[in-house]
């Protein structure tokens, strides 16, 4: 291996000699083209150390026979193969273990010790899936491409995120609760769906595409053709979603100038179920004091969230999203109010007065008496009178909850903002956009990868990984689950 040392060291030799004659013979150059060359050069120059690097590592004098997981080994002859690295390709030649006693069973003893990904550096599986938790997958190669002048394959880039994604749960639960955290916890979830992957488009996509005369747009043409879009039935879901829900958990503290936060906001995800986010919400609120600290749960309208309240957070303070109960008041006034006039903005502004006010019997009071003034025939009459009805059980079957007066006193939240806010960030910018289709197994990985990543436990995740050699690349990526949105009843 000494060649393959002095080999290497003359290879940093020549890009250095190389990347100095570029900086003093440039002075002609825009210093555009001068940044552009030269980091060219300086990626060649880092392969060039990255080879010594690896090299001398293959070199170190060790055992000829060795066990690992209860296995014995024996090296033997050694393989080259392309590292994919931060600067590119480089090749790197290592020996191998042969199991003792059985054929075909190999083992690379110094990838492991390096901390390798099956071909890969982990510098690279953590940069391109961080990538990808942010962006779309192309545009996440396209984006390393522009920085390190290289990009992984597609297949191996959904195997990354796979490997990484595994971990990213587990990390999550496992993080103490904060230091510095306030005397007041509060607690929000929503949802929103993310387009799924339907068996037929599955197996279409599955299919390689037929090669075609003419071009690509003719292609394209003749697909459509092919396999025209069915018309959707009532009550059809046209995006065929999973719901993702959502749990925000952050802390208030009392200062002598008033309520200051919100203080350590963590956000947790999953496509499982509402009962798996409490499940593991509940476990987080209890890390941050949740039975000891005074606690305020806010949710919109949905009876899943508020039934799974009253089972794992029934001490805790609630309330109803104050921005969708306005929102409710605005549909009613416009029963009987122009839309945009300001009757209309005078009348919601009086019933949300009186819920400030903490009147919730008055403002339900006055909707049966919008109700009853409706007449039950006349254009559009039907229409509004099935809209105030549902407004007005959406209000007494939430009355316990319109407690705006008790904690706006107490100078505390009454809207689910972090939640909504949340919802968007971790599901809509990334998982929602055009064309998107996803896998549900896929899709738990990446939103566990964007909690992380929003939570700015990005680098400790990088640590939390690499001081344990955790991520282990599987040989493809992980097999495509398809959904089956259930059908809404045609009302």
């Amino acid at each position: 291996m000494g060649s393959t040392i002095d080999h290497a060291r003359c290879d940093v030799e020549r890009e250095f000699a190389c990347t100095l004659r570029h900086a003093e013979s440039c002075g002609a150059l825009a210093f555009w083209t001068f940044e552009r060359e030269l980091w060219t050069k300086l990626l060649a120059l880092g392969r060039a150390l990255v080879g010594l690097f690896l090299a001398r590592r293959a070199d170190r004098p060790g055992k000829t026979t060795y066990e690992h997981a209860g296995r014995k080994y024996a090296l033997s002859d050694s393989r080259t193969s392309q590292l994919g690295t931060r600067f590119g390709k480089v090749s790197f030649t290592r020996p191998i273990g042969r199991r003792v006693g059985r054929s075909g069973t190999c083992d690379l003893p110094v990838d492991r010790d390096l901390g390798l990904c099956a071909g890969f550096s982990l510098g690279v599986v953590l940069a391109m899936t961080r990538l990808c938790a942010q962006m779309a997958f192309a545009s996440a190669r396209d984006t390393f491409r522009q920085s390190h002048e290289w990009t992984p394959s597609p297949r191996a880039v959904l195997r990354m995120v796979d490997a990484v994604g595994d971990h990213a749960r587990p990390f999550l639960e496992q993080i103490s609760a904060p230091d510095d955290d306030g005397e007041i916890l509060v607690l929000q979830v929503d949802g929103r769906g993310a387009p799924m992957i339907t068996e037929t488009e599955n197996q279409r996509r599955r299919c390689p595409h037929r090669r075609v005369g003419g071009t690509r747009r003719h292609g394209r043409r003749l697909r459509r053709h092919e396999h025209p879009r069915k018309r959707r039935a009532k009550g059809d879901k046209s995006k065929n979603a999973k719901l993702a829900v959502v749990g925000v958990i952050y802390t208030l503290r009392r200062t002598p100038e008033g309520i200051e936060g919100p203080i350590n906001k963590r956000l947790i995800a999953t496509f499982e179920s509402h009962e798996a986010l409490f499940v593991w919400l509940h476990r987080e609120a209890l890390k941050r004091g949740y039975g000891k600290k005074q606690t305020v749960f806010l949710a919109d309208g949905c009876e899943h969230i508020w039934r799974l309240q009253e089972i794992y957070f029934p001490d805790a303070e609630v309330c109803l999203d104050w921005y969708h109960v306005i929102e409710k008041l605005w549909s009613a006034g416009e029963c009987i109010h122009p839309e945009g006039s300001e009757e209309l903005r005078a009348w919601v502004g009086e019933q949300a007065a009186r819920l400030r006010k903490g009147t919730v019997l008055a403002v339900i009071e006055t909707l049966r008496n919008v109700y009853a003034s409706i007449p039950k025939t006349g254009p559009n009459n039907k229409g509004k009178r099935e809209r105030i009805d549902r407004i007005l059980k959406y209000l007494v079957e939430n009355q316990s909850r319109l407690r705006y007066r008790d904690l706006r006193r107490q100078d505390l939240d009454i809207g689910t903002g972090a939640a909504e806010g949340a919802v968007r960030n971790l599901i809509a910018i990334r998982l929602d956009g055009p064309g998107m289709r996803w896998s549900r197994g896929r899709s738990e990985r990446l939103l566990h990868l964007r909690c992380v990543l929003l939570n700015g436990l990005w680098d400790d995740f990088a640590n939390h990984l690499a001081a344990r050699d955790a991520v282990t690349l599987r040989s493809s990526p992980i097999a495509t689950q398809t959904h089956a949105a259930k059908r809404k009843e045609a009302a």
